[in-house]
């Protein structure tokens, strides 16, 4: 099968982040049709190719979820039906990231043809649009089965957007807080009897960790990545109930009891593993309780002279080394010793805008690509 037609079957099924299943079963089947055998690991599906050297490893990661169309209206053309516009493919999830899930399933298909130099993992991942616990998840399996302690070598490509022409080596780390004030309710007409005022002591706390946060950008400096940052009222909800577009205010005649905000920390190595801890203490100075979200995503790192890097710039030629100040899975893998980058097909600035295309070339192109760099990097 040509890249082209798999990348518009796989974009026309659906899979918001949490919603991946009948992407996987899509995989799995595609992949029976092919006498490849894929394996349910929790929601993850994985196929594992052995090689001639068991003694290394090398992973493939790519993960099956998108984020929602939004606004359909805003769409040229449903985003769920693939459409060539001269040389580019609209649709959603086009780039980010169902080119890289393609070329890694020709990836795969073209390596299971004869046994590889190496062990060869592919591993096609839920939410990571989200939490990235599919990742996550996958890592702490592959640890428990003593798989990273097997190998004396493992490296890995996250098939994530780059054009094909940069090389991701690092990324940030992230923390997702929700944090909750509470206060006194009482009636609007009465504001003087209010002596803790919940939404007030929410924009207090942001504050004094907006002010925190400049002293930690110069404690935490950092020769690779920026400093460490606060998203501040990612959400904040105060008076209201309901769930997505359907928000009810309870009264408007009355100060709400309680606030709750969500807050968006990107980190960097030595603050992040101390991140929590210090926004939680912080919280409790303000009267204001902090909590993770979702579990924190640790920051990936992977050494510019590392033999994988060596060996992709050498494959692709003229290509760009660069480390990404948002987050990705890569650190899970990071955390067990693996030697990740981030490169694959698809456009960067496409990721979770309307429209969203990619240039499908680039798809069977990238799986040559890996297939060289495996090769090359088996060595």
């Amino acid at each position: 099968m040509d890249g082209l037609t798999l990348l518009k079957q796989l974009i026309a099924i659906r899979s918001y982040s949490g919603e991946e299943k009948k992407l996987a079963m899509f995989i799995a089947g595609w992949f029976r049709k092919r006498k490849i055998k894929a394996n349910f690991q929790r929601d993850n599906l994985i196929v594992f190719l052995p090689g001639n050297n068991s003694k290394k490893a090398f992973i493939f990661n790519s993960h099956m979820d998108t984020v929602s169309a939004g606004d359909r209206s805003l769409w040229k053309f449903d985003p769920l039906v693939p459409t060539m516009v001269k040389n580019k493919l609209v649709g959603l999830g086009a780039s980010d990231m169902k080119s890289g899930l393609a070329a890694a399933m020709l990836t795969c298909e073209a390596f299971s043809k004869a046994k590889p130099e190496v062990d060869l993992w592919f591993t096609y991942v839920v939410r990571e649009e989200q939490d990235g616990s599919g990742t996550n998840n996958f890592a702490k399996w592959f640890q428990e089965r003593g798989y990273h302690k097997k190998y004396e070598q493992i490296g890995a490509i996250f098939t994530e957007p780059t054009g094909l022409s940069e090389v991701e080596h690092g990324h940030r780390g992230n923390l997702f807080l929700v944090a909750t004030a509470t206060g006194d309710s009482g009636h609007a007409s009465r504001p003087g009897d209010i002596k803790i005022h919940a939404v007030k002591k929410m924009l207090e706390f942001a504050h004094v960790l907006e002010e925190e946060m400049k002293r930690w950008q110069k404690e935490y400096k950092s020769e690779i990545f920026d400093p460490p940052t606060v998203g501040v009222f990612t959400s904040i909800e105060a008076g209201v109930r309901g769930c997505g577009e359907i928000v009810v205010v309870e009264s408007v005649n009355k100060f709400p009891s309680s606030c709750r905000a969500t807050f968006d920390v990107r980190s960097v190595p030595g603050f992040h593993e101390e991140a929590f801890s210090k926004i939680a203490s912080l919280g409790k100075k303000q009267g204001v309780k902090v909590e993770l979200l979702f579990p924190a995503a640790p920051s990936g790192f992977t050494k510019a002279d590392d033999k994988l890097i060596t060996v992709i710039k050498k494959t692709v030629g003229k290509v760009k080394l660069t480390v990404s100040q948002g987050s990705a899975d890569m650190g899970f893998l990071s955390e067990l010793g693996v030697k990740a980058i981030i490169f694959g097909p698809g456009e960067k600035q496409q990721c979770h805008v309307v429209n969203e295309y990619c240039y499908p070339d680039q798809v069977e192109k990238a799986a040559g690509i890996y297939q060289k760099v495996v090769s090359d990097w088996a060595v």
